[in-house]
Parts: C-alpha cells; structure tokens; sequence
C-alpha cells in the first residue's frame, strides 16, 4: 500500500486544526475556463465582481500557486478524479468530444470510489467531458478523438460507462462541453428526453448536432444547481460527496436573462457573474441546512481562460489571466495557474492563504488522507496530499516534488520549487506567431514573447510572468529537471512506488527524452521523491 503523510507534526505546530481530522461532507465545484483574474480576492484591478467567491476565500483558505494538471478541458478533469496525468493514457493531445470513447480505464480508482467505500453518497452533477459509450459504438473510429459526430447513435438506449461506474451514485449532467452535441441533459445512463431537434433550431453558440427540443445554454447552469441543491437535502442525514462540473465561464458565453448587463463589462463578464451566484446558492443551502460547519468546499478551475480574454482586456482593462502569461492552451502560467479556495470549519483557518505549488492531480491523495484510506500502489500515481497546506503548515514536505505541466499539443513542463522548465519553444499551446488564428492576437504581449528559445527556464518567485529566459545562465537547472521530468513519464509515476507500465515510443512530444532507463533503483521512484510521500510518525 502507498503510505500517505499525514498531518500530525502539523497538528502540533499549528493551533487552529483540531486534534483529530474530522471525515466531512465534501463539495467539490470545478469551474470551466475560469481564470486567476477572474475572481476578485485573487487580483483586486478584476473588473468582475464576486462576492460569493470571494465569501468563501474570508472563510477558508487562497492558495495562490495551484495548477490545474492540463491546460485543457478533458486532461485536467481525468487527472482531478484519478490522481494520474492523463498523458499516460492514449490521449497525448487535446480534448474528448461528446461522443468519444470512455477515458477513464475499468479499474481506475477515482476520488468518487474513494469516498463511496467509506460510505458517503456520492454524486457527479455537470459536465462530464470523459467520454462514455453511446448505443451504436465506434463505427470503425479508433483512439481517443474529438468525436461530435452522432450518426448511427441510439439515443433511446442505455449509455453505458457514465460516471456511474466511475464512484458516482447519481449523475446528471451534459456529455462534454457546451458547445459539443448532443445538447441534452443526461440522468446516470439515459438522456432525459430524446434530442429530436437540433442546435439549429433551438439555440446559437456551439457545434451542430442533435438537441432536445426547447434546449436553452442559459438553462443548464441553473439546472445544475437546482441538482446539486436536491442532493444536498436528499443526502444530509449520511455524509456525501458531490462533484459539480460547472459548464461555465466556457463557450457559450449565455448568462441568464437577470445577469445580463450585471457586469458592466460584456456577456463573459455577466457569466462570470452568474457562476458566482450559483456557488453562492450552494454555499447559502449548505448554511440553511446547518451543514457548513462539517464542509469541505472547494471551488477551482480546469485550465486557464479562453484567448477571448484578449480582446476585453485590451477593450477593458480586465485581464482573465491577471498578470501571468497566456491563456487556456499554454504551457505559460496563464494556462493552468488556476484559483483555488477550501472552506472547511475548524480546520482551514479562516482568511488564510498557501503560496506553495501544487497541482489537481493531489486531490486524491488529500481526500484519502482525509478519510484515512492508504492508496494501493498502482493508484493516485501523481498525487500527494495538500492537506498539511489546508491546516497551516508549509509546503517544505513536498519541496522536491515537481508538477508537470502539459499543454493542449501534448506539449511538457516541469515546475519544482522556484524553477520552472519548458520543454519547448513558445506556449506549447496558442499559436501567437503563426497560423489563421495569429492575426486576433495582434499587440498582445504573448505574440511578443512567442518567438522563444527551444527551451525556456524562469525563477518563479523572481519572475511570474515569465519574461527572463534563463536557459543559459542556469544549464544546471535545466538539465537536473530535464532528468527528473524524464523519470516521471519513464517510471509511469512521480511519487514513490513500484514502476508502471510505460511505453514511450511513438511520442512525438517526448522528443526531450533520452530512451534510455531512468536511474532509479530496484524500479522504484527515486529517494528524493521518496519524502514527499512518506508517513510522518
């Protein structure tokens, strides 16, 4: 079994955490495209109000250095609930449609297994975006692409491999994003009507496909909410879990009708603003039932903004990725520096803040420890736990643990501390310098800095915005991260453990990587990752 560190040197050094981590309710919300100067306690120039976020960060904690595991929508969500980087699977690049094929492996533990054992009711309500297997099958497609096409689906007939076979006792929710057929909502494993209509017919904004007649963008969010609310009151006498995937800040930007015009900014902003309010809905629902003292909220994001953001921060001064680099896409910071707040009584102290790197790959490894489960070794292979960070303590316990970023092209970085490489020319992602797209970034600082050296090394405690390219002043960074990004993806694990099953031929993007066996000993990870994941006595 792989050990987890537990929290009780931090116990003893800091007052607030009680003697004993209680097993909470937990209410995990995961924003879609929102970004770090989207919410206001996060950069104080954000022209978007968000009083609710905001709320729950004066109750909880800010960590101000979280990244998402992908700068894309589909990666970072299997990384979230399996605590696994979603470059070990077959998908190398980009993102699933709504008729892909099932992402996540059978017998792939995730976030919704672990709090089932333990006897919690657990539900995913929301954008599910990991693929699923419609009636009709892959009809001769191969691998996982992003597959919107619905010709040959039976829409009347089970779907099998939903969320329901992933942990989750409930799901209602959409296929994938909400530009991606089939626009209908989804209850386990049957649509909730048949999609009879189109997108055409029925709403603008989005791929063309089959949609149910009277289909509204504006009405999905709510929907959502209204779920998660019945839920909650359904659930409240046993502990529960429930996974809400928003739909939004994404395209289709489509606030309802009584946000519209809220922001002062444009119909991004109104969206935004609506996103805060349905969080604000939850938390108010969790205070009227009496159970926000035995909480853990958390609310994040899965990547970066949309390179939307360009135009209304040069219209209006707001700028989706405050001051970082990028945008959705990037290997940049504004890629995958996302907000991350947690809310959790008598053991998050109240308007605190973490400034250590981590990644939402950790989540698995923090809720085991929460619920003092030891992981089996062959799963949650990237995570370790932040729930020391939750309780006050320093981040010195994961100082030689690294985060590897990965881009929408498949594209890699690494991040141990200050230093952070990439392991390629420009953003990994956006096309800043060349292509059709190039033009809509015209003055932009990312299309400035997108002619770079082949490989790009930055302090970030000295430079978070990514301006000095160290490569040469530092060879010797460079190349000890170099090393240890390549026995990440080699030993099929970053944290300590037996080496998994890894095959690294045919990676166009590995093209950094020496084939050669990564130096490690008896297949193991190596000792100085070994810490990160020890059991402190």
């Amino acid at each position: 079994m792989k050990p987890i560190l537990t929290c009780f040197c931090f116990l003893q050094l800091t007052g607030f955490a009680s003697a004993e981590v209680r097993q909470p309710n937990v209410v995990l919300i995961f924003a879609d495209d929102m970004g770090y100067g989207d919410v206001t306690c996060y950069d104080t120039k954000s022209k978007i109000h968000t009083p609710n976020l905001d709320r729950l960060a004066r109750a909880g904690m800010r960590f101000t250095d979280a990244h998402s595991a992908s700068a894309v929508c589909t990666p970072s969500r299997y990384a979230l609930l399996t605590g696994r980087y979603a470059w070990r699977t077959g998908l190398k690049s980009g993102v699933l449609g709504g008729f892909s094929q099932p992402l996540i492996e059978k017998g792939r533990m995730t976030v919704a297994h672990l709090f089932q054992d333990k006897g919690y009711r657990t539900a995913c309500i929301g954008k599910w975006h990991l693929g699923m297997d419609w009636a009709g099958g892959m009809r001769g497609e191969k691998g996982y692409t992003m597959r919107n096409n619905p010709e040959g689906i039976d829409f009347t007939k089970p779907i099998q491999n939903t969320a329901i076979v992933n942990g989750f006792d409930e799901y209602f929710g959409i296929a994938a994003s909400l530009d991606m057929p089939p626009y209908v909502f989804i209850r386990n494993d049957r649509v909730t009507e048949q999609p009879t209509s189109s997108l055409k017919e029925e709403d603008k904004g989005g791929r063309p496909g089959p949609a149910a007649p009277g289909w509204r963008h504006k009405h999905v969010m709510p929907t959502f909410t209204d779920e998660v609310i019945s839920f909650i009151q359904r659930s409240r006498q046993s502990p529960f879990f429930v996974y809400m995937p928003l739909n939004a800040p994404h395209t289709p930007h489509a606030p309802g009708d009584a946000f519209v015009g809220k922001s002062k900014l444009d119909i991004y902003g109104d969206f935004m603003v609506e996103v805060d309010h349905h969080i604000g809905r939850v938390m108010n629902e969790l205070d009227r039932l009496k159970l926000s003292d035995n909480t853990l909220v958390i609310v994040t994001s899965d990547n970066g903004p949309e390179t939307n953001m360009y135009p209304r921060r040069s219209k209006f001064g707001h700028d989706s990725s405050s001051h970082f680099l990028g945008a959705k896409r990037d290997n940049w910071e504004g890629g995958h520096r996302v907000p991350f707040i947690a809310c959790w009584p008598g053991v998050i102290a109240p308007g605190s803040k973490s400034d250590t790197p981590f990644c939402l790959v950790d989540m698995l490894a923090t809720f085991a420890e929460i619920v003092s489960v030891e992981l089996p070794d062959d799963q949650a292979v990237d995570s370790v736990s932040i729930l020391p960070l939750m309780q006050g303590g320093n981040g010195d316990y994961r100082s030689s643990h690294a985060i590897i970023h990965h881009s929408s092209t498949g594209r890699f970085a690494i991040r141990r501390g200050d230093w952070k490489l990439l392991l390629h020319a420009g953003s990994g992602g956006n096309g800043y310098g060349a292509g059709k797209r190039s033009s809509r970034y015209n003055g932009t600082i990312e299309q400035k800095s997108f002619k770079t050296a082949n490989r790009q090394l930055y302090n970030m405690r000295t430079d978070p915005d990514e301006t000095s390219n160290l490569i040469e002043k530092r060879p010797e960074v460079v190349s000890e991260l170099t090393a240890l990004a390549g026995e990440y993806v080699s030993n099929g694990r970053s944290t300590p453990g037996p080496r998994q099953k890894t095959v690294l031929q045919n990676w166009p993007q590995l093209d950094w990587l020496s084939l050669h066996p990564a130096p490690t000993g008896a297949g193991d990870a190596s000792d100085t990752s070994r810490a990160t994941r020890r059991r402190k006595k």
